[in-house]
């Protein structure tokens, strides 16, 4: 273990050593926010969906070592290649009160499902106008009604994601992104499990085991200059073939869903940040 640490700790010099002479013409941190809505399914292949409103805080950092922009999520600097690198990949799930969804009508509610973990990227192409990446992330979930959280396994899910700028200032952008994912058990229990006291005619008792979980395919526009930005974009499911498909609670092969958000970034630091 020491040996690791002393590792990357050279490869963290060394990084520091190539970009500090790389200043940047855009702010250190910025702080905004960022609101939308969608109508989102329920679950993971359920019939059943409903819209959705989100509204959170948005935090861009460009520092030297980590950062948080506009052209991903968070990053920790450890390698310098244009090409790869390692980031931070998060995901998750709205709550699903179960009374007012069909198929788990009279089974505890579901929690928020967040996701975090880290993920590597590759570059396949990277011009002024196309980036073509993949990316292969490894997420813990949990579950949480914020009094409490609980471990829900580990997420695979590897995506091919491609986007493309409609000009050089990169303002306005299309992302096109497929993503195959697969669970450990505890997640697939966690949506798909029926226990015997929850067992009815129509919803006999299940058992869930891990394996793949879905394939989606997503559409987005993305629009970004100086402090606004909006986003729209649109998104298909299929869980034909998934683990569970024989659970009482896989109701769809195949969910959509659409979005909408805008973000406004009301502070900026005169101080610059680092490419």
């Amino acid at each position: 273990m020491p040996s690791i640490l002393i590792f990357f700790a050279f490869l963290g010099h060394t990084a520091q050593a190539h970009l500090e002479q790389i200043a940047s013409s855009k702010p250190l941190y910025e702080f905004g926010v960022l609101g939308g809505m969608g109508y989102i399914p329920d679950y993971p292949a359920s019939d059943q969906g409903r819209v959705r409103y989100l509204v959170l805080p948005q935090i861009r950092y460009r520092g030297l070592r980590f950062r948080s922009d506009e052209e991903d999520t968070v990053k920790a600097r450890i390698f310098t290649d244009p090409l790869y690198g390692f980031d931070l990949s998060a995901a998750g799930t709205f709550p699903t009160n179960s009374s007012k969804n069909e198929a788990r009508e009279g089974m505890p509610d579901l929690d928020w499902i967040g996701e975090i973990g880290p993920r590597f990227y590759l570059y396949l192409m990277r011009t002024e106008k196309i980036w073509v990446r993949l990316f292969f992330p490894l997420r813990m979930a949990f579950s949480t009604d914020f009094t409490g959280a609980t471990y829900q396994g580990l997420v695979v899910a590897p995506s091919f994601n491609a986007r493309y700028f409609f000009d050089e200032s990169k303002f306005n952008s299309i992302v096109f992104a497929s993503t195959r994912t697969y669970t450990t058990s505890q997640l697939q229990e966690y949506f798909f499990e029926v226990d015997s006291k929850f067992s009815t005619p129509n919803r006999p008792q299940y058992e869930a085991g891990a394996g793949y979980l879905s394939t989606s395919a997503g559409l987005a526009y993305i629009y970004e200059k100086d402090n606004l930005g909006l986003y729209s974009g649109l998104g298909v499911v299929s869980y034909k073939g998934g683990a569970n498909a024989g659970s009482p609670l896989h109701k769809a092969d195949h969910t959509f869903s659409v979005f909408m958000a805008i973000s406004y970034l009301f502070y900026q630091s005169k101080e610059r940040g680092f490419q």
